[in-house]
C-alpha cells in the first residue's frame, strides 16, 4: 500500500511541476556558469568594485603603461591580510584567496612618488582623489605605505583609483610588481 501511495505522489501534478521548476533552475544556473566561464576565457571582465567605474572591461594584449587599467592579484602581505579581514578586498582566486583588483597605472620605473598632506604626487604632480585617509569609515586606523619619497624600480607600478577617495590602492600597499599583473584591460561599457 505504501509503495502505491509513493508512486501516485511522484506522478501528481504538483510533484511534476516541482520537478520541472528544479530542472529549469538547474539548466539556468549551468548556463549562467558556462557564460561566465566562456566570457572570462574570451577576455571579458566584469568589475563590481567602486575603485574604478563598475562595468565591463576587455582584456587587451599589451604591456602596462601609464593610464592603463590593470587587473592584478594583491601580494600576500600583512597589509593584504588586514584589507581582506576588514572587507576592503573580497574573496577570490588569487593567492591568499584574495579578490583580483582593478586599478589604473599612475607610476612606472623611475617615477618619484611623494606622500604629501593633500595627496600623492608622481614626479611632482598631485593625483586627483589621492589624499591619504588616516582611518576608514568605521574609524579603524590606516597607515600610508611610506612617509618618505620613493622611486619606483624597473619592475614596479604605482596603481590607484581615478575617482574614489576611499579606494584601497598603492597609497596603502605600495607599488605592485609587474609579475602580479594578470591583464591590461580597456573599459567597454561602464557606469557610475
Amino acid at each position: 500500500m505504501h509503495a502505491l501511495i509513493t508512486e501516485q505522489n511522484k506522478s501528481s501534478p504538483t510533484c511534476l511541476r516541482y520537478h520541472r521548476i528544479i530542472n529549469r533552475l538547474t539548466i539556468m544556473v549551468l548556463l549562467g556558469f558556462s557564460c561566465v566561464f566562456l566570457s572570462d576565457w574570451l577576455g571579458l571582465r566584469f568589475n563590481t568594485t567602486r575603485s574604478v567605474d563598475p562595468g565591463f572591461y576587455w582584456v587587451i594584449n599589451k604591456q602596462p603603461e601609464k593610464g592603463d587599467f590593470v587587473s592584478f592579484c594583491p601580494a600576500e602581505t600583512s597589509i593584504s591580510q588586514m584589507a581582506y579581514l576588514r572587507g576592503y578586498i573580497g574573496f577570490g582566486n588569487c593567492p591568499g584567496h584574495y579578490q583580483r583588483l582593478l586599478k589604473i597605472v599612475y607610476g612606472m620605473a623611475g617615477d618619484e612618488i611623494e606622500f604629501q598632506e593633500h595627496g600623492i604626487s608622481v614626479n611632482g604632480s598631485v593625483l586627483p582623489q589621492s589624499a591619504f585617509l588616516p582611518q576608514d569609515g568605521l574609524g579603524r586606523s590606516l597607515m600610508p605605505f611610506s612617509s618618505k619619497p620613493i622611486v619606483l624600480n624597473a619592475d614596479e607600478l604605482w596603481v590607484m583609483t581615478n575617482h574614489n577617495p576611499l579606494s584601497f590602492d598603492s597609497r596603502y600597499f605600495g607599488p605592485i610588481r609587474l609579475a602580479q599583473v594578470s591583464n591590461v584591460v580597456r573599459p567597454i561599457w561602464t557606469w557610475q
